[in-house]
C-alpha cells in the first residue's frame, strides 16, 4: 500500500491502531508532505502501531511484501486496523 493519508474520518482527533500478524512487513513512515523523506521500521508478528495526534495525517504506507513463511499463518500478512470514524 503506496504513501497515504487517513483522512476521510469525521473525527481526526482519534488515533489509529494497527496490527500485524503473519509474516514481516516495512512500514514506511513519512512526513506530513508526500514529499518528505520517509522513515522504515519493520513491523513483526504481533506487532502494533498507534498514531495520532499532531502526526494523525502523516503519509504512511507498507512496502511491498516479500515471500516468507510465519509459523502461525504461513505465507500470510494480516493487518487489523481501528479507526474511529463518528463523532
Amino acid at each position: 500500500m503506496g504513501l497515504h493519508q487517513d483522512r476521510d474520518e469525521r473525527n481526526l482527533s482519534a488515533p489509529i491502531v494497527s496490527f500485524s500478524l503473519g509474516i514481516t512487513a516495512t512500514f514506511i513512515w513519512g512526513g506530513l508532505q508526500r514529499t518528505d523523506k520517509p522513515r522504515r521500521f519493520l513491523l513483526k508478528h504481533g506487532d502494533v502501531v498507534v498514531w495520532g495526534g499532531p502526526d494523525r495525517l502523516r503519509f504512511h504506507g507498507v512496502a511491498p511484501i516479500k515471500a516468507d513463511n510465519h509459523a502461525l499463518t504461513g505465507s500470510v500478512r494480516i493487518n487489523i486496523t481501528f479507526r474511529q470514524t463518528g463523532l
